[in-house]
């Protein structure tokens, strides 16, 4: 387990900002549908507040462009997974992970400990591509120390019955799913309050 400077011992509860695309932000669903709200419902609010800040179609260069504005409601921590539009895009590995780096060493800077939570894409790309892609997320996470989910879309990515029409988005039984799995790390890692353990 990698420690992060978090202090939990303040007056209020703590907050964590998801930060990321329509993975997070809850594409064509209620935001009370996505992953961070079920997972704000299932701790409750007296012990963590939770922040959605992600946005559809968000790319590391739009989060990185818009980080000040969106930091404005400073959390003690970020869970962090962007990246796929980059990927879907077939921008060059080296930048999206360079972009990556940038946002998690600014929050860092801030005293803001962060997540990090992998990626991967479809298998229509090529298998290289495929692979530096996925080892941008585990690069970033190993040389800035960082606790790290492997893959946000575990359990369902390629589940009918979990995704949208398009194959690629979650739908709400989807997102329970992410939401649950995403808790179990969170809780394993120590990563919130031990009174949730």
């Amino acid at each position: 387990m990698i420690l992060v400077n978090c202090v939990w011992a303040v007056s209020q509860p703590p907050s964590i900002m998801f930060i990321g695309d329509s993975l997070t932000a809850g594409f064509q669903l209620n935001v009370t549908d996505a992953y961070p709200a079920i997972i704000q419902h299932q701790v409750g609010t007296e012990t963590i507040q939770v922040i959605n800040a992600g946005v559809s179609g968000d790319t590391t260069f739009s989060v990185l462009d818009r980080l000040d504005i969106t930091l404005q409601s400073t959390p003690n921590m970020v869970f962090l997974c962007i990246g796929a539009n980059d990927g879907l895009r077939g921008i060059s590995p080296d930048l999206t992970k360079k972009n990556i780096t940038t946002i998690v060493q600014t929050l860092k800077q801030r005293n803001i400990a962060v997540i990090l939570a992998g990626m991967s894409l479809p298998k229509n790309y090529s298998q290289a591509y495929i692979d530096s892609f996925e080892t941008i997320f585990r690069d970033v996470a190993k040389n800035e120390q960082l606790p790290f989910m492997p893959f946000l879309l575990k359990d369902v990515v390629g589940v009918p019955t979990l995704n949208l029409n398009d194959r690629i988005h979650p739908n709400k039984n989807g997102h329970k799913v992410i939401a649950k799995n995403v808790l179990e790390f969170l809780k394993k890692e120590q990563l919130i309050p031990s009174k949730n353990l």
